[in-house]
């Protein structure tokens, strides 16, 4: 084998590392957006469970007190509301605005904590 033709092998050798470091990275980026996507399927499948789990109320309420339900009952869903952001923040996600449900990556987001002491 003479130089010209081990320094095109190593060249096909390099061009070939190089495609396949591009697909490795391609892949990473999509399994990233799969591994988010599945996380809040997972956590909504998880709340869907808890609302359809609820029981209703099945005694019956007096007027007065079923008033003071209703104005309880928002309050509730707020912190329910609350809740949610909360776990989405703690599993990694985004819950700001700019990019909602996108993966922290490990880092802390300003604007997400902004969220969470607002809310609570």
């Amino acid at each position: 084998m003479d130089r010209n033709e081990l320094f095109n092998r190593l060249m096909q050798l390099e061009n070939n590392v190089s495609r396949i470091h591009e697909d490795m990275q391609e892949l990473k980026s999509l399994t990233v957006a799969l591994v988010e996507e599945n996380v809040a399927l997972q956590i909504e499948n998880d709340n869907l469970k808890t609302l359809m789990n609820q029981e209703p109320e099945s005694t019956p309420v007096e007027p007065v007190s079923q008033v003071q339900e209703e104005k309880k009952a928002p309050q509730k869903k707020q912190r329910q509301s609350r809740e949610y952001f909360a776990t989405l923040y703690r599993e990694g996600l985004h819950i700001c605005h700019d990019v909602f449900g996108k993966h922290r990556n490990g880092q802390d987001c300003i604007f997400c904590m902004d969220i969470l002491n607002d809310k609570l």
